[in-house]
């Protein structure tokens, strides 16, 4: 992955990085999460018998709006946020806000919050921002998609 930086600020200021993957991925319409737990893949792209995705081993994640006729109403929008890409969020205040909520707990400490990334990932009609740990560029056969989807299933049944 190759970084780009969209705007030089201060140590605290958030920063809007464009993240540059292998493949030049269309962030316009077709995409979908498989979610667990703790892994979040985003397809987005299907070609033969394979999917490419990104995989993040994540904490939270918002889906949904803003789409791009309400880019502008993202709070990253005046700090560079671009439209239909990846991006990644230094110094993000998300990341401050969800440590200073849990501060509340007992075991709670900064440094649990303290490698954490954030990602912004902008379609035509949805936006993706994930909080986690690491984000993996992939490529998976179509039968491990599905091998995920019935993976998860299986934890949902119950013996009656």
């Amino acid at each position: 992955m190759i970084f780009k930086k969209n705007k030089q600020t201060t140590d605290t200021t958030p920063q809007v990085i464009e993240v540059k993957l292998n493949k030049d991925y269309k962030f316009m319409y077709d995409n979908f999460l498989i979610s667990s737990q703790h892994d979040l893949y985003l397809v987005l792209q299907g070609h033969g018998g394979q999917v490419d995705a990104l995989k993040f081993n994540f904490r939270v994640y918002k889906f949904g709006y803003p789409n791009d006729e309400a880019m502008g109403t993202h709070p990253l929008a005046k700090f560079g946020l671009g439209s239909y890409g990846l991006f990644q969020v230094l110094n993000s205040p998300w990341t401050k806000e969800i440590c200073e909520g849990n501060r509340i707990h007992p075991r709670h400490h900064d440094s649990m919050f303290e490698n954490l990334k954030h990602y912004v990932a902008r379609f035509k009609d949805v936006t993706l921002d994930i909080l986690c740990n690491n984000m993996e560029e992939m490529q998976l056969p179509k039968e491990k998609v599905i091998e995920l989807v019935n993976q998860e299933l299986e934890f949902l049944t119950t013996d009656d």
